[in-house]
């Protein structure tokens, strides 16, 4: 069996929101994540993910192929990037 590369064209435009946010940052809870794609500056990017529903999904997306985690803890859950 062998394992196919996402690439980034692969994800939806809320995932690839989810990954450039936290590849700005060391890991951040949902509650700040949904606060940055909100700004301007993502606005192209993150098309919905202001409602919340649109960036859970993205998000276990991403958990799911492996490109981030997510731990709850205090203040929710808190998403970060595998690093290698």
């Amino acid at each position: 069996m062998f394992r196919l590369r996402l690439v980034m064209s692969d994800l939806s435009k809320n995932a690839q929101c989810v990954l450039k946010i936290l590849g700005s940052n060391e890991s951040l809870t949902t509650k700040e994540i949904l606060e940055i794609a909100s700004t301007d500056e993502y606005a192209s990017l993150c098309t919905d993910c202001a409602g919340g529903d649109a960036f859970v999904a993205a998000a276990n997306q991403l958990v799911e192929n492996g490109l981030i985690t997510k731990k709850f803890g205090k203040g929710g859950y808190r998403w970060q990037l595998v690093k290698g």
